[in-house]
């Protein structure tokens, strides 16, 4: 498809530069946003890694010590010491009492220092009413403590979350019903300064949500504010890897717990986590700018210093085009246009010589050619014509003879009438109907003849003897061998215009050949130089343009249709 069928406009020089200009930039344009897209993917998907692995290595470490630390607890409750205070403690001196609870104290302490995630470990033993803490020693067992302990509910792994406490209880032989009660409880402090890592990426948080017994509350990192609390509870729900919150993109990691019901959550900010790429995008938004403003400044110089120069000499060529040779451009510049401007300037002249010399000898030498086309028509109705009339005189039809001399006398009186060579439409008619009378006298009810008129005609004026000759080869050519029932039908169809002139005959009609012959008449012109048909196409063609002239066509009659056809130059300029 062509570029002018895309565009309503004119696809000239500088729209050719101008979309050029556009192909090389959008493409790179392109590339650079994909590459940019391709990056930042990339970066987060890496992120995404690192966040994972680090999650990993967190919760991971966390398992194993909380592990190690249950395992503990369960061989304490095989210590020697603790089961003999707590059973048969009224068997002990009270020297032995003594000092089995001081070596139990010395191993709380010592299983409280084995891990940094432990807070307090301590030994309920209800048989004796006592509570021994690795941080406030031997103390009187308080029952409502030990009643929270026995009716809190524990999860799978042992665990008791309640009153932002995490504990493990376990008695012997069974919690609920227990000579005495180890219970460890872990440091929430020391879990949230793990929490709180220096080097994170992003302004964002970490948190481990836990779901432990009855209630599940969050650990946030240590330093958490009202607002981070605020934001944790406000994602707490959201399980997506990318969200948005108050118009910023968020990055979220879940990493879940196998010992414990806890999840382990990490949330970035994506902004500021890629801020090294948005730079990189902002310069790269800078360089767009730049290049769109370097693609309009030449635009601009182009439209300047070649497609307003180049503009002006089309307006000059097109006047030249329409006849007007008094044209005389300047230019400023001393570049090409200043040399295609002097040359076009002394071409015009020398034209306009050249049209004032052969104008006169070219209108002399039209004429001259529709004088003798015309004089080639004139005298070819006259043989036929006064052999029609001897052969009536030789019947005595004295009627006919009358008539027929009536009608001749007319026909050639419209043909010495040699004062114009174009006459009203109506008399071309006119003329044309007194032929066909002289023919209906020949042939009599063998040929009828019909005219029918649309349209204004007394508006137009053809060229001489344009009708008669398309009539008289209807009768010559198709239906002089016809019998009965033969027809030559006339139409004028006029608008302001253009006019069409119709002759149909049904005769013996002519070869496939013979209107392939004709349609290229242009290239066989020799061939129907002297055809009647053929002068009246070249009349109409010198006269009227190439727009008009004659087309020959069967019908469905079987026959020949000529069609005439004269087209005003308002009309062939439309065309």
């Amino acid at each position: 498809m062509k570029l002018s069928a895309l565009f309503p406009v004119r696809y000239g020089i500088f729209m050719k530069l101008l979309t050029t200009f556009l192909l090389v930039f959008i493409p790179v344009y392109l590339i650079s946003s994909l590459m940019n897209k391709f990056g930042v993917d990339i970066i987060r998907q890496q992120l995404l890694v690192l966040m994972e692995q680090k999650s990993d290595f967190f919760v991971s470490s966390m398992d194993s010590e909380l592990e190690r630390v249950f395992q503990l607890q369960q061989d304490f409750l095989k210590d020697q010491d603790l089961q003999a205070i707590s059973i048969r403690s009224d068997t002990l001196t009270p020297y032995e009492r003594t000092k089995t609870i001081n070596d139990l104290h010395s191993k709380l302490y010592a299983l409280s220092g084995s891990s940094r995630y432990i807070k307090e470990a301590l030994i309920m033993m209800p048989n004796i009413q006592r509570r021994l803490s690795s941080l406030t020693g031997q103390t009187e067992l308080e029952p409502k403590e030990l009643d929270d302990l026995l009716h809190k509910k524990t999860s799978n792994s042992g665990l008791v979350a309640s009153d932002d406490r995490i504990y493990f209880p376990m008695g012997f032989p069974h919690l609920n019903n227990a000579m005495f009660i180890v219970v460890i409880e872990l440091s929430v402090s020391k879990i949230r300064e793990e929490l709180a890592d220096p080097k994170a990426i992003g302004n964002g948080t970490s948190y481990i949500v836990s779901n432990e017994g009855n209630s599940s509350f969050v650990i946030p990192a240590a330093g958490a504010n009202a607002e981070t609390m605020q934001f944790i509870q406000q994602t707490a729900a959201m399980q997506d890897t990318a969200f948005r919150l108050d118009n910023k993109s968020y990055l979220r990691f879940t990493k879940s717990f196998k010992f414990s019901n806890w999840s382990f959550v990490t949330i970035v900010e994506e902004g500021q986590m890629l801020q090294p790429v948005y730079a990189f995008k902002t310069w790269l938004t800078v360089l767009y700018a730049i290049a769109g403003i370097v693609v309009l400044v030449v635009s601009l110089l182009l439209l300047r210093f070649i497609h307003k120069p180049m503009r002006k000499l089309m307006q000059a060529l097109k006047m030249v085009e329409i006849g007007q040779f008094n044209i005389n451009l300047q230019h400023s510049h001393k570049d090409e246009f200043h040399y295609l401007y002097q040359q076009f300037n002394k071409m015009t002249a020398q034209l306009n010589i050249l049209v004032q010399q052969v104008y006169e000898q070219t209108i002399r030498s039209q004429k001259a050619e529709l004088k003798q086309l015309q004089s080639q028509v004139n005298p070819h109705f006259l043989y036929n014509s006064l052999y029609i009339l001897y052969r009536m005189a030789q019947a005595e039809d004295f009627e006919g003879v009358s008539a027929m001399s009536k009608h001749l006398g007319d026909y050639f009186k419209f043909i010495t009438q040699n004062k114009a060579d174009f006459i009203p439409l109506d008399k071309e008619l006119q003329h044309a109907k007194t032929y066909t009378l002289i023919q209906q006298i020949r042939f009599g009810s063998r040929i009828a003849f019909q005219f029918t008129e649309y349209g204004p005609v007394d508006g137009w004026e053809v060229p001489r003897l344009i009708i008669q000759p398309f009539i008289e080869n209807a009768i010559v050519h198709g239906l002089e061998d016809t019998h009965k029932d033969g027809m030559v039908h006339v139409r004028i169809i006029a608008t302001p215009h253009r006019l069409t002139i119709e002759i149909e005959d049904n005769g013996k009609g002519v070869s496939l050949e013979q209107l392939q012959k004709w349609d290229n008449k242009a290239a066989l012109e020799d061939e129907f130089r002297d055809h009647a048909l053929w002068n009246v196409h070249r009349r109409l063609h010198l006269r009227f343009g190439n727009s008009s002239g004659v087309q020959l066509q069967s019908n469905h009659f079987g026959g020949l249709t000529a069609t005439l056809t004269i087209l005003t130059e308002r009309e062939n300029v439309y065309e």
